[in-house]
C-alpha cells in the first residue's frame, strides 16, 4: 500500500501512525466522545481519523496544513457526512473557539516540528478543553512530565503541571510509523484542573522559567540579577537562599518567587 502514498513532508514534521492497534489505545485514552466535539491536529492519512470516528464522537474536526492530503480523507467525508469535516489550516494560527463548540476533546498525532509550541498554544487557553490526548517526541512528554531535581525538569514542566493533570501513557516504537522516525513517541493524556494549583500571573511565571532555566545550572541569585535591581529582597520574600539551581525549584516555588518579584520593589 505504501508504495501509492505521497511522500511524507520534512518540513511539516510528518509520521504517520498506521497500526490500528496504536490508535485503538489512544483513543480508548480519550473516553467517552459521544458527547464531545473532537479536534485532530494533522490527520495524514486518516489513520487516527478512523478510529476516533469508530468511538462515535458528536463531531470531528480535522486540521490539516498539507492539501495533498485531504483526496485520502474522501471516503471518511462521504461515510460521516454532518460529523466529520476536514479544513486546509495552520493548526498554530487557527482560534479553535470560530470552528468548534464546547465541550472539545483534542486527539492528535502531534507534528514534531510544532508539538511545543501547539501545546503551549493550547495551555494559554486550556479552559476552553475538556481533555486532550497528544503524541510527542518521548524527549519532550519526558520534559513535560518530569519532576524537580531531573534533567528533563523546565519551564514546560513547570507551566504544564500548575494548570493540568498530566500523564504520560505508553511509548510508541519507531516500527510504527511511515515513515519511520529516529525516536521514540510518547502518549500523553492532559486534563485541565478547574483552577490552577497556586495562585499567580501565567504571563509572568512564562517569562520568569524560561530566563532561569536558560541558564539551568546558574545558581537562582545570579539568574535573577540580571533581571533585578531587588534580588535578595525577592529571594527572602519567596523564602529561598539564592543558592537553589532552577531545576531544585517546585512548582510552588516558582510560584512564590513570581509573586514575590511582582510585589517587591
Amino acid at each position: 500500500m505504501r508504495k501509492f502514498l505521497l511522500k511524507p513532508k520534512k518540513s511539516l514534521g510528518q509520521n504517520f501512525i498506521l497500526s490500528r492497534e496504536v490508535t485503538k489505545r489512544i483513543v480508548v485514552l480519550a473516553g467517552n466522545l459521544e458527547d464531545f466535539n473532537v479536534i485532530e491536529i494533522g490527520p495524514g492519512y486518516g489513520a487516527l481519523t478512523r478510529e476516533i470516528l469508530a468511538h462515535n464522537p458528536k463531531s470531528l474536526l480535522a486540521i490539516e496544513k498539507d492539501s495533498n492530503l485531504e483526496q485520502y480523507h474522501n471516503q471518511l467525508l462521504s461515510e460521516h457526512q454532518g460529523k466529520y469535516r476536514i479544513i486546509e489550516a495552520d493548526a498554530l494560527h487557527v482560534v479553535e473557539e470560530e470552528l468548534i463548540e464546547r465541550p472539545v476533546k483534542v486527539i492528535a498525532n502531534l507534528p514534531y516540528n510544532v508539538s511545543v509550541a501547539l501545546f503551549l498554544k493550547w495551555l494559554n487557553n486550556i479552559k476552553f478543553f475538556t481533555s486532550l490526548t497528544l503524541m510527542f517526541q518521548r524527549e519532550v512528554a519526558d520534559r513535560i512530565i518530569a519532576r524537580p531535581n531531573s534533567k528533563d525538569y523546565g519551564s514546560l514542566s513547570v507551566l504544564s503541571q500548575l494548570i493540568c493533570d498530566i500523564r504520560k501513557e505508553f511509548d510508541i516504537e519507531p516500527k510504527e510509523f511511515f515513515p519511520r522516525p529516529n525516536v521514540y513517541s510518547s502518549v500523553v493524556t492532559v486534563n485541565p484542573l478547574p483552577t490552577r494549583k497556586f495562585a499567580v500571573n501565567l504571563e509572568a511565571l512564562t517569562r520568569l522559567t524560561r530566563t532561569v532555566f536558560a541558564h539551568r545550572r546558574k545558581m537562582l541569585r545570579n539568574s535573577l540579577q540580571n533581571i533585578t535591581s531587588y534580588t535578595e529582597a525577592i529571594l527572602e520574600n519567596a523564602k529561598l537562599s539564592g543558592n537553589e539551581r532552577p531545576e531544585n525549584l517546585t512548582v510552588e516555588q516558582f510560584c512564590l518567587l513570581t509573586n514575590s518579584m511582582q510585589t517587591t520593589y
